[in-house]
């Protein structure tokens, strides 16, 4: 059993201004569920990242396993038998406006194990990080 969960957002700001934002991950801090977030390294293919919640949950290790600069990244989670993975696009809507695209993917043989973390609740909150992180990109920019 695989699940996957897409959702698109639209920001004013233009694409490369919106890839800039997102890939300083220090911007993904303005999320009220994270209290840091730490990457070992410049934003590309095999570095990796932990990102520690609040509310003491234990942190959760990540790693980019693919990036298209300006465009496009992944970055994946792994869990036993199982892996998460977070596909984001970038592309022009026109000249100040851009769209990003998340993709949510869960996969493994023990992926099953993990659907009761997903769901409505789990794509509730993914609608609303991305609104919030259109309106941080804007205020950025």
């Amino acid at each position: 059993m695989s699940y996957q969960f897409k959702h698109s957002v639209e920001a004013s700001v233009g694409r490369q201004a919106a890839w800039e934002f997102w890939t300083t991950v220090k911007n993904w801090e303005f999320d009220p569920a994270v209290e840091s977030i730490k990457l070992e390294g410049e934003f590309a293919e095999g570095s990796k990242g932990i990102t520690k919640t609040k509310g003491g949950v234990e942190p959760i290790a990540w790693e980019i396993k693919s990036v298209t600069p300006g465009e496009s990244a992944v970055i994946e989670i792994p869990l036993a038998g199982a892996a998460v993975r977070f596909a984001w696009s970038f592309e022009s809507a026109d000249e100040n406006r851009t769209r990003f695209t998340q993709v949510i993917t869960l996969d493994g043989e023990k992926a099953d194990d993990y659907l009761p973390m997903v769901g409505q609740g789990f794509e509730d909150g993914v609608r609303q990080g991305m609104a919030r992180l259109a309106t941080e990109m804007e205020k950025a920019a």
